[in-house]
Parts: C-alpha cells; sequence; structure tokens
C-alpha cells in the first residue's frame, strides 16, 4: 500500500493497482497521468467518485455516471478511442463526467460533451469530445429530473 496526502481528504491510503491511468492526462491537466478513483459515500454505488491525481493531491475531480442523470444518455466514441482504450464495444467501458462545483449548488454543471471514459479492466482512462452530439460542456446539475426528484425529497 502507498500513501497520498491530499487536499480535501487528508491521507489516503491505495494500492498501486487500484490506479487508473490516462496516457494522455485528462484536458488542461496533461502531465497528470495516475489517477485513483474515491468513493464519496460508502453506501453509493459508485455513481459520484473522486478522481484523485497521485501526481499532484491538490487535483481531484467530481465524476458522476452520466447515466444515472440521463438513463438515455448516449455517447458514441470512434473506431480509434475504442482501439486506444483496448475494447471493441463501448459496452465495455465506465463512464463518467465531470461535475464543476459552485458555492449555489443549484449553479453546478457536468460535462456531458468530454466524458470521463475508462476500460475498468485494463485500468486505463482517456477524455473523448462528442464531436457528433448535442451534448453541452456546461449542463446544468439542476436540469436532469433525478436530481430535481433527489431536491424535492430533502425539501
Amino acid at each position: 500500500m502507498l500513501t497520498l496526502e491530499t487536499r480535501d481528504y487528508g491521507t489516503i491510503e491505495y494500492d498501486p493497482g487500484d490506479l487508473i491511468h490516462f496516457p494522455d492526462g485528462v484536458f488542461g491537466f496533461s502531465e497528470l497521468r495516475d489517477f485513483i478513483p474515491l468513493v464519496l459515500d460508502e453506501n453509493d454505488d459508485n455513481t459520484i467518485l473522486l478522481l484523485q491525481s497521485v501526481e499532484n493531491p491538490d487535483v481531484a475531480f467530481a465524476i458522476i455516471n452520466p447515466f444515472a442523470l440521463d438513463p438515455e444518455y448516449n455517447p458514441v466514441l470512434t473506431p480509434e478511442e475504442l482501439s486506444y482504450l483496448k475494447v471493441t464495444s463501448e459496452n465495455d467501458l465506465s463512464y463518467y463526467v465531470i461535475t464543476v462545483l459552485h458555492n449555489d449548488y443549484l449553479d453546478n454543471t457536468v460535462n456531458l460533451k468530454a466524458p470521463i471514459v475508462i476500460n475498468p479492466d485494463q485500468r486505463v482512462g482517456m477524455q473523448v469530445i462528442l464531436n457528433d452530439s448535442s451534448y453541452s460542456y456546461r449542463q446544468k446539475l439542476s436540469s436532469f429530473h433525478a436530481v430535481q426528484e433527489g431536491l424535492t425529497n430533502e425539501a
């Protein structure tokens, strides 16, 4: 086991085999290649994770399974992207969207246009841009039916 001192979660222990390697990094952070996925809620089914950089402990991304927000989400990858991720089908991959958190939680957004795509068997990932889609880079989290129901149930 290795340890990492993080900004938000203090000292964490992780197994190097749990790392997800991004050969090209993620957009805006191409120098950061290795991340550890941290579960934010032990009762959760990995719908929301923190993707923590092990190279820069000040960098972490809150990521959400987009299908939990929109069951109709339909990312289509190119044959080159599938090959890069070492799969033949999109069904062999896990998808997450980066969440941008704001002071007012109603302003939180997700990037549906450029999801994080992970091959969980090979522990390799990449961020792709879905060029042939109408998805947004800044979709308000509050616009999703599942989130609206959660807000209503909490009130």
